[in-house]
């Protein structure tokens, strides 16, 4: 007998705490209606302020339109928006890339002694020129796309090192 009593004790306990959890259940189940019907306070922001001057960006990359929508602009207007990041990123890479490996493949062929300070004036010099360079081909061959002006770009500037660094190796060398 006994073992019944022990069995049943187990059994009492248990129920009690089916009943305890049922119970949070219910009062939980309760506060979760309760929330889901009333009328909660929705946030509204009318307006942001953007304070670009206070942000310190490292890396600016991809594509910003701010207040612009397809229903206020026109298609073709949009398209120039999107070829003049196209133009800034192809002659970004040519002033990053193509400018210093032009110079640096130069002097490595000609084992030309060129100190670091002379060769980032050359790069700044020639990347100064660069833009009004690209809009000059832009209004002087209005059929060329972006690929082809700055291949064309690209040619200039290399035969535009090879040009300087002659003059320069030949003033160097007595």
């Amino acid at each position: 007998m006994d073992n019944y009593y022990s069995w049943n004790a187990w059994m009492q306990q248990m129920m009690e705490q089916m009943k305890e959890q049922q119970k949070i259940i219910d009062q939980l189940t309760q506060k979760i209606e309760k929330l889901q019907s009333s009328d909660q306070r929705k946030t509204v922001i009318e307006k942001i302020e953007y304070h670009f001057d206070q942000l310190k960006i490292e890396t600016l990359e991809g594509t910003l339109q701010i207040g612009l929508s397809p229903q206020g602009i026109a298609e073709s207007e949009i398209e120039d928006l999107y070829k003049g990041q196209t133009n800034d990123h192809h002659l970004n890479n040519l002033m990053t890339s193509h400018v210093p490996n032009h110079i640096d493949e130069y002097v490595r062929i000609h084992s030309l002694p060129l100190s670091s300070e002379h060769r980032e004036k050359i790069i700044s010099d020639i990347n100064k020129q660069l833009p009004e360079r690209f809009q000059q081909y832009q209004r002087q061959h209005p059929d060329l796309d972006v690929h082809d002006i700055v291949d064309r770009l690209s040619k200039e500037v290399q035969s535009s090192v090879i040009q300087y660094l002659n003059n320069y190796k030949r003033e160097d060398t007595p």
